[in-house]
């Protein structure tokens, strides 16, 4: 057996390989050529529909403002107010303690309630006071100055303080009250909330009770409780 040289070939096999190349690149081009012609045509009929589609109409709407209403001038009625704090013997003074510093309870006023004490079926009429901070040069006053006002009315529209008759000279920095009967004994009894420990004031006919640690309900004293109800 004899070995393989191709250089025995000779030149034949590379002309033979020359045109084989030639043939593949022109082929190549012819392809490219007839898609590129094909995708100027294509594009250009595109276009052509594109320019012949109508061009949309827009039509606008008129708008109407609807029709202005008259209105009939309405006359209030007068209702009169006429004070008569200090004739009905009401001489309750607020204090909140303000001194300058302006501390966010001190914004606060305090609660009243109306509520028949003694029924008797007249309302009679609590205030709540607050009272000096503890680091107030006045706060001295706070032992002789009862933050609560108790005004029993004699029906006639007349009232006179019972506040330390029914034993509610109570010294605190109150904020609101509640009213209502919570022993369900047929007499109204109190709530008050305050800055610290709340009280519960149970009403005994003759004096409020101060009964809020026995019914555990005061709350801590570092709290402070504005609102309250039943």
């Amino acid at each position: 057996m004899s070995d393989f040289n191709p250089d025995d070939l000779g030149p034949e096999l590379e002309i033979e390989t020359e045109q084989n190349d030639e043939s593949i690149g022109r082929a190549f081009w012819y392809s490219f050529s007839a898609f590129l012609i094909l995708a100027v045509c294509g594009g250009s009929i595109y276009a052509w529909k594109q320019m012949q589609q109508p061009e949309e109409i827009v039509r606008e709407t008129p708008l109407s403002l609807p029709a202005e209403r008259k209105v009939e001038e309405i006359t209030l009625p007068k209702i009169p107010f006429t004070d008569i704090t200090e004739e009905a013997g009401i001489r309750f003074i607020h204090n909140n303690g303000a001194a300058g510093e302006k501390l966010l309870p001190e914004t606060m006023g305090g609660g009243a309630a109306f509520f028949d004490y003694d029924n008797d079926g007249d309302q009679d009429l609590l205030l709540i006071g607050s009272q000096n901070w503890p680091w107030n040069q006045a706060a001295e006053q706070n032992k002789s100055v009862s933050s609560l006002a108790l005004y029993q009315n004699d029906g006639s529209g007349k009232f006179q303080v019972v506040t330390e008759r029914m034993g509610l000279n109570l010294s605190l920095y109150g904020m609101g009250v509640a009213c209502g009967d919570y022993d369900n004994d047929g007499l109204i009894d109190l709530y008050i909330s305050s800055l610290g420990s709340n009280r519960l004031l149970k009403n005994e006919g003759t004096r409020f009770k101060d009964v809020t640690a026995q019914a555990g309900v005061g709350g801590p004293d570092h709290l402070w409780s504005t609102s309250c109800g039943w």
